[in-house]
C-alpha cells in the first residue's frame, strides 16, 4: 500500500511550497536549502508524472492539478496534525491574527482586553497588515481584511459592508453650511491618496468637485486624527469610527453614504484551523463588535 504513496519529504516540501507560492519561504519553514525544496517538487512531480507548478515571470504559481491537490495534501497534514494533538491531549490556543492596520489600531487592539477577558485561555498574536504584504504568505491562522482572500489554504467569508460617511468633529460640523457644495469653501476636504473618496461621493449627489481644497494623507489613521482634531472633513467608514459618532466627538454631516461593492469585513481562517473553537470564538467576538 505504502509503495502508491510518494515520499513524505516531498509531500512536506510541497504543502510549505503551495501555502507560500515560493520556494523560498518553504526552505524556511522547513529549515532546509531552497534548491533541497526544488528537488523534492521535482521528485514528486515525477513520481505524480504531472506539473504541479509553473512560472509568470519571476511568479511562481500553481498548476490547475497543482491546486487540486495542494488543497487534499494541505487537508490530510492537518488532519494527521489534528488527530496527534488530540491523542496526546494538547489544543493549540494561539491565534496569529491578522488585521488591515486602521482596524487594527483604531478598533481591535482597545478592544482586545474585552476578548481576553471572556476567553482567558485563548492567546492571540495581533499582526498589523499593510498593502505591501503578501498576505498569504505570511501563515497566518486568522484574517480579518476588507477584501477577500482568495487562496487554496483559506476559506473566507463577507461578515460586513462598510459605508462611508462624510464627517467632522462636532466643533467643526456646527460651524459648516447644509450644503455640500459650500464644505469646500468653508473648510479642507481631506482624501487618501490614489483613492479618491470624495471624487465619487459628490458625483453621486451629482455635485461638482473643486479639486484644489483637498489635502491628501497615505494612510487612514492619519486622516482619521486629523479630522478628530478639526483640521477637516473627510469619508470614513462607519465601523472605523463608530464608538466616536455614538460619543458626539466625530459627527455626520450627511445620512447619505458611498458604499463600494467589495469593500467590507471579510473574516478569512486557515483550513487547518477549520474545526478549531477558538475560530468559531473569534468569529463571533468580531461579528459583534463590527
Amino acid at each position: 500500500m505504502f509503495r502508491k504513496l510518494p515520499p513524505l519529504k516531498s509531500l512536506l516540501a510541497f504543502s510549505a511550497a503551495s501555502r507560500s507560492q515560493s520556494f523560498s519561504s518553504a526552505a524556511k519553514e522547513l529549515y532546509i536549502t531552497q534548491s533541497a525544496v526544488s528537488h523534492q517538487i521535482k521528485n514528486l512531480e515525477e513520481f505524480l508524472g504531472q506539473k504541479l507548478f509553473y512560472r509568470e515571470g519571476k511568479v511562481l504559481k500553481l498548476s490547475t492539478d497543482g491546486q487540486i491537490y495542494a488543497q487534499k495534501v494541505n487537508q490530510s497534514i492537518e488532519q494527521l496534525i489534528s488527530a496527534t494533538q488530540e491523542l496526546i491531549g494538547q489544543h493549540d490556543n494561539v491565534l496569529q491574527f491578522g488585521v488591515s492596520s486602521t482596524f487594527a489600531i483604531h478598533r481591535i487592539t482597545p478592544e482586545l482586553s474585552g476578548l481576553n477577558q471572556r476567553y482567558k485561555d485563548l492567546d492571540i498574536r495581533l499582526r498589523m497588515l499593510s498593502c505591501s504584504d503578501v498576505i498569504t504568505a505570511l501563515d497566518l491562522d486568522v484574517i480579518l481584511y476588507d477584501h477577500p482572500i482568495e487562496h487554496i489554504s483559506y476559506e473566507c467569508i463577507k461578515l460586513k459592508n462598510e459605508v462611508y460617511y462624510p464627517v467632522a468633529n462636532a466643533a467643526l460640523a456646527n460651524k459648516l453650511s447644509p450644503s455640500a457644495i459650500e464644505w469646500q469653501k468653508e473648510t479642507r476636504l481631506i482624501d487618501i491618496e490614489t483613492v479618491d473618496l470624495w471624487q465619487d461621493w459628490f458625483k453621486e449627489q451629482g455635485l461638482e468637485l473643486v479639486n484644489n481644497n483637498i489635502q491628501y494623507f497615505l494612510h487612514s489613521i492619519l486622516i482619521l486624527k486629523a479630522v478628530i482634531a478639526g483640521q477637516g472633513i473627510t469619508l470614513l467608514g462607519e465601523t472605523l469610527i463608530r464608538n466616536e459618532l455614538q460619543s458626539g466627538e466625530l459627527v455626520k454631516l450627511s445620512d447619505t453614504a458611498i458604499v463600494f461593492p467589495d469593500d467590507g469585513f471579510y473574516f478569512a481562517w486557515h483550513k487547518r484551523r477549520k474545526n478549531d473553537p477558538n475560530i468559531r470564538r473569534l468569529k463571533n467576538w468580531l461579528t459583534g463588535l463590527l
